[in-house]
């Protein structure tokens, strides 16, 4: 098993259009990516109560692929790829064009994922 979390900013003015296309994003891995065991995207809750002050904008991914190669199959993947491509601009981008990504690799320990917990 493969976990990792990745942290996005969507650019201000953008979150409608962006929310949308990272639901499209998410139901073409779920199809296409068999060796994608979880992905899912997620926003900050600002009604919740917060340690920090959340910028709506920000997204973050937890991800789990059944292996290393798994995960490099989807980053390389064309549904990843063109995804980039298309939408790429409705996020914060590095020096080369790509979003900016806070990523952090994870040693699975304990826990699970119920099946059927997502509507």
């Amino acid at each position: 098993m493969y976990p990792l979390t990745a942290k996005w900013t969507i650019l201000p003015g953008k979150r409608t259009e962006a929310i949308k296309v990272l639901k499209k994003l998410a139901e073409q891995v779920k199809e296409n990516e068999k060796e994608t065991l979880a992905y899912l995207v997620n926003l900050p809750n600002a009604k919740a109560q917060n340690t920090v002050t959340p910028y709506d904008g920000e997204v973050t991914f937890f991800e789990i692929y059944k292996n290393e190669q798994a995960f490099m199959n989807h980053l390389n993947g064309s549904i990843f790829k063109d995804f980039v491509k298309d939408h790429g601009d409705l996020f914060l981008r590095d020096d080369k064009g790509q979003p900016y990504v806070i990523a952090e690799n994870l040693d699975f320990e304990a826990g699970f994922i119920r099946e059927n917990i997502i509507k």
